[in-house]
């Protein structure tokens, strides 16, 4: 029987109408988690690891931001405007390395151990290679940057920043390789310990060499890009280490050949992971362009941009762990033949993301001038970004709801018509809309928001519908019941 949301709301109402004392909201909900009970709780065995490492790296990067604020809103700026290219990159180099853990997922629920090491070997080469090509698209970018309407001071800030974080794309993209491998076969601990001693590191570093405590040279915003970089290596060993001593996991890694290597199986990464970046690039982008808007408005825009966007991604960094457990979950009941699990894994995590991003925007709405006194003292910035939350707390639930229907389409291995979406919702329809309230509107910051929020409410609906068609097309082709 195929489980179908609005079939359970009208059974749900039905009875609540004919037997229940209890409101229809209060028994709704209560039949609701019965319903999806053991997929929820599945989702957070898988996801909980996966969210306290993003919690991590939040802290390390409001940490990051609090300390870089504390300097002032120049070299805030400048942490945003180099972000702003450096991110969108990273970005990319994670969608391609996305591509390993629904095949991994597939390949292990079938105790296929041989393709499992091939498909990771394929990865390793691909990953190496683009941390190599970010690298050079950086140093093509950089002498541009004076042309891009910046002010003068946070471009030469932001410059040596970029340069140094473009190195530590090395050790990023082969951690993300391990750190892939290692979800697909849904053990995901092994990449939280080393994600989070990683942050410890980075935090402390960050101390030393940004203000130049205990003897360490006083380096500002560039010793924040050094304290990144050396983490991210230490991140790498740590994971490594670790999965030596998970002996299932290392087990089908130190048996691999690095002699041969097949075209098919690059190709059948490079046909999930480079849409997959492709997503990632144009959301990312979106918002780098609504960071380089800001800062055609001013240096205190641009900072107030950079503290709310910073603030977002706390809760959205948190749902792609929700995201990446129905990628594994979905890619798991594909391989058994599922499609009941299919529908189930899916629509669980995103009913779970959608209440958990309901909570988050009531913090944002209530503490939205407290937050951002963390960051900076200084009030026009605070005032603006206190704005700026509001709306983001609008879009906290398309936001989740887009990022985790993307996960799930992952898992069913659908990537080409997802992409579509994503572009047309934030390039085609989002950035426009953005620059028109913001500059011929009179809209400032908050219509650069405004039109992001459309954007994203644009994809959640449609990558939520993507996947409700398309596990039913599969449903139809396969003949079987779900």
């Amino acid at each position: 029987m195929v489980v179908n949301t609005p079939e359970v709301i009208y059974q749900l109402y039905t009875r609540s109408t004919q037997n229940s004392t209890l409101p229809l909201p209060k028994f709704f909900l209560v039949g609701l988690f019965q319903t999806y009970k053991q997929d929820f709780r599945a989702n957070l065995t898988l996801a909980t690891p996966i969210m306290a490492g993003q919690i991590g790296q939040i802290l390390v990067n409001i940490a990051d931001n609090v300390m870089v604020g504390r300097l002032g809103a120049a070299e805030l700026a400048a942490v945003s405007l180099a972000n702003a290219v450096f991110i969108a990159l990273l970005v990319v180099g994670m969608g391609i390395s996305f591509a390993l853990p629904p095949l991994i997922a597939e390949a292990d629920s079938r105790n296929e151990n041989q393709l499992i090491s091939q498909f990771f070997k394929h990865s390793l080469i691909i990953n190496f290679i683009y941390a190599f090509v970010a690298i050079g698209l950086i140093e093509l970018l950089i002498p541009t940057m004076h042309n891009w309407k910046q002010e003068p001071e946070v471009v030469e800030l932001a410059i040596p920043y970029l340069r140094i974080s473009a190195l530590s794309m090395i050790p990023f993209m082969i951690f993300q390789t391990f750190r892939c491998y290692s979800d697909g076969r849904s053990e995901t601990l092994p990449p939280m310990y080393a994600m989070l001693s990683a942050n410890v590191i980075n935090i402390a570093l960050n101390y030393l060499l940004i203000y130049g405590n205990f003897g360490a040279p006083a380096l500002g915003v560039t010793g924040a890009a050094l304290g990144t970089m050396i983490a991210r290596i230490c991140m790498l060993a740590l994971l490594i280490i670790i999965l030596m001593r998970w002996k299932q996991l290392w087990k089908d890694i130190r048996t691999i050949n690095f002699k041969q290597y097949q075209k098919k199986l690059f190709n059948k990464l490079l046909h999930l992971g480079v849409p997959t970046s492709l997503q990632g690039f144009f959301e990312v982008t979106a918002f780098g362009a609504a960071a380089v808007m800001a800062g055609q408005i001013s240096k205190e825009a641009q900072a107030a941009h950079q503290i709310a966007i910073n603030l977002a991604s706390i809760s959205f960094l948190i749902c792609t762990g929700l995201a990446m457990a129905a990628t594994i979950r979905v890619g798991n009941q594909l391989g058994h033949r599922s499609l009941n699990g299919v529908r189930r894994a899916g629509f669980s995590a995103i009913l779970q993301v959608a209440f958990f991003m309901f909570c988050t925007s009531v913090i944002y709405i209530s503490l939205r001038y407290f937050l951002p006194s963390l960051y900076i003292n200084n009030q026009e910035v605070i005032n603006i970004a206190a704005g700026l939350l509001i709306l983001a707390s609008i879009f906290q639930i398309p936001d989740g709801v887009q990022v985790t229907s993307t996960g799930a389409l992952r898992g069913l291995q659908d990537v080409v018509i997802p992409t579509i979406i994503t572009f047309v919702a934030y390039w085609i329809i989002a950035l426009p809309t953005s620059y028109w309230l913001a500059f011929k509107q009179n809209m400032g910051a908050a219509g650069i928001w405004t039109g992001l929020t459309f954007g994203l409410t644009i994809t959640a609906t449609f990558m939520t519908l993507r996947f409700h068609s398309y596990s039913k097309r599969i449903f139809k082709k396969t003949n079987r019941k779900l």
